[in-house]
C-alpha cells in the first residue's frame, strides 16, 4: 500500500471509529468490517423504523471506498432486497453498470470532498421515511409512488417481510441476480 492509499485508510479508519463510538440514537444502524484489516469496505445493519412502512426489517448494506476517498464518494449498496424507488433492483440496470442495491441519494451523487459517512448513513436512514421519484431505478415504481401510494406501501411491507425479515435473514445471505419483486 502506497503513502497516499494509506492516508486515505487513515482517514476512512478515523471515520469508522467516529461512527462506532458515538452512535447516533436517532437511527438503528451498526457498522463493521467484513475483514477486520480492511477498512476499505463495510458492512452496515440497518433496522427499519417502528414508523416507517419498513418497521421490523434488518437490512444489510456493503460501502466500498474508493483509494482516492474523499475526492470521490463510496459505492453504497443494499445487499437484502429492499422495494424502494431509489435502490437498484436489478443487475446491471443501466448503461452506467450501477450493481444491484445501488442506492440513489443527492449526498453521494452530488458529493463534496467534506461530507463524512455519519451524514451518509442519516441520508439512508432517510430513505425509510421518503423516495424521489424523480430520480428512480425504474419508471414503474415511481409511477406506483405517485399515483397509488397505498399499494406502494403494502408492497413495502410485504417485501421488508419477505426479504428483511429477522427470523431467516442472514449477513451471509447473497442475492446475485435481480431481485424478485413479483408481488401476489
Amino acid at each position: 500500500m502506497n503513502f497516499y492509499n494509506q492516508n486515505v485508510m487513515e482517514n476512512i479508519k478515523k471515520e469508522y471509529m467516529e461512527i462506532n463510538n458515538s452512535p447516533n440514537s436517532n437511527i438503528g444502524v451498526t457498522v463493521g468490517l467484513p475483514n477486520e484489516l480492511n477498512f476499505f469496505e463495510w458492512q452496515v445493519t440497518m433496522i427499519g423504523p417502528k414508523d416507517s412502512s419498513y418497521k421490523g426489517g434488518i437490512f444489510i448494506l456493503s460501502i466500498k471506498f474508493p483509494q482516492d476517498y474523499p475526492n470521490h464518494p463510496p459505492e453504497v449498496c443494499f445487499q437484502t432486497p429492499i422495494y424502494h424507488v431509489n435502490v437498484n433492483p436489478k443487475k446491471s440496470y443501466n448503461s452506467t453498470g450501477e450493481p444491484l442495491g445501488h442506492v440513489c441519494i443527492s449526498t453521494l451523487n452530488w458529493w463534496k470532498p467534506e461530507y463524512k459517512m455519519t451524514e451518509v448513513l442519516i441520508n439512508i436512514f432517510g430513505l425509510f421515511y421518503m423516495a424521489n421519484p424523480d430520480s428512480p431505478y425504474g419508471i414503474d415504481r415511481a409511477n406506483e409512488f405517485r399515483n397509488n401510494r397505498p399499494l406502494y406501501e403494502e408492497k413495502i411491507k410485504y417485501f421488508t417481510k419477505k426479504y428483511a425479515n429477522p427470523a431467516y435473514c442472514s449477513i451471509e445471505q447473497k442475492y446475485d441476480d435481480s431481485w424478485d419483486f413479483s408481488y401476489p
